[in-house]
């Protein structure tokens, strides 16, 4: 990774809360972070340029960046849109066109909504909402990224960090979007020789780490998103990629959306949204029960009511978590 701009003294140590220096090293602890990596070496994974990547894990990264496409284009940028009424650089019928769109800024010369994607993954979300006026960033605690991330045109805005203790001031962060990372922590998944998932002992205090965390730097909204753990079939943690995964609701893998209402104090607001543009079974397509539902799930998502978006009838959870 490169070497820090001027935008990098936002930085702040995660351990002391206290900004960096210009040698990205902090003051207090005396603690280093090269490039934007603030991993101390603990990934959750390994990679190097010596890896040799599978067909599968081939296959899921190129699907993945068509994914990353329409889960902001489609879903994400109309809701960022509507997060600052009175910031907006386009209408929300222009939210989904992929073209650059940056004419000259925010409306009255108001500073751009700052937005994090925590657990970006290929970091190609940071690239499409820094063209779109929005300053974004991304984290994400993985080897494998730092090398899709020198790809991205904004890789300056790209840091190694667990989402446990993220490098950012309080209240930094206008929104933060997190998709499929809530369901990763306090549990162990291993893939050989078929994909398998236990709970371990202290998921639920990992998983109410990591929201308070998300609270800690957000001022508006957090926007979660990850299968729904009430729902009996899991199309996107398998053996490949969008096959069906049936599982129990004592699994302790997937969340339902009450579990998610408890991580949280009783004065956050908790809400469920529609998947609706989010889930677009883009990878169950390549099956025919894919194909077969592709349209009748689209109508059913758009007219689902609130009360469902919760319930075991949504394979998809989308949660908006308020701050108080």
């Amino acid at each position: 990774m490169e070497s820090r701009d001027a935008g990098f003294p936002y930085l702040t140590c995660p351990h002391c809360r206290v900004a960096l220096d210009t040698a990205s090293c902090c003051p207090e602890c005396a603690r280093c972070y090269p490039g934007g990596d603030f991993s101390e070496g603990r990934y959750y994974d390994q990679f190097d340029a010596s890896t040799v990547l599978t067909p599968e894990h081939r296959e899921g990264l190129e699907l993945e960046v068509e994914g990353t496409r329409r889960r902001i284009l489609d879903f994400y940028l109309p809701l960022l849109d509507g997060e600052a009424p009175g910031r907006r650089l386009t209408s929300r019928r222009d939210a989904g066109v992929p073209e650059r769109r940056r004419p000259g800024g925010w409306p009255g010369g108001v500073p751009p909504p700052r937005v994090l994607d925590c657990g970006c993954g290929n970091g190609l979300s940071v690239d499409l909402l820094n063209d779109r006026g929005f300053e974004a960033w991304g984290n994400d605690l993985s080897q494998l990224r730092k090398w899709q991330w020198r790809e991205r045109e904004h890789r300056d805005r790209l840091v190694v960090a667990s989402a446990l203790a993220l490098p950012f001031p309080d209240k930094y962060f206008d929104v933060v979007i997190s998709s499929g990372v809530i369901e990763h922590i306090g549990v162990e998944e291993t893939a050989v020789p078929r994909y398998a998932v236990k709970p371990l002992p202290d998921r639920d205090a990992l998983r109410a780490a990591f929201l308070r965390e998300l609270l800690r730097v957000t001022k508006t909204a957090i926007y979660l998103d990850c299968p729904n753990g009430a729902f009996p079939i899991d199309f996107w943690h398998s053996d490949r990629p969008g096959s069906p995964r049936f599982h129990s609701r004592r699994e302790g893998f997937l969340p339902t959306f009450d579990e998610i209402r408890a991580l949280v104090p009783e004065d956050v607001r908790v809400e469920p949204l529609s998947p609706y543009k989010r889930l677009q079974f883009r990878q169950a397509a390549q099956h025919w029960y894919g194909r077969a539902l592709g349209k009748p799930a689209e109508w059913f998502f758009r007219f689902m009511p609130r009360f469902v978006a919760k319930s075991a009838l949504n394979p998809f959870l989308v949660v908006r978590v308020t701050p108080s």
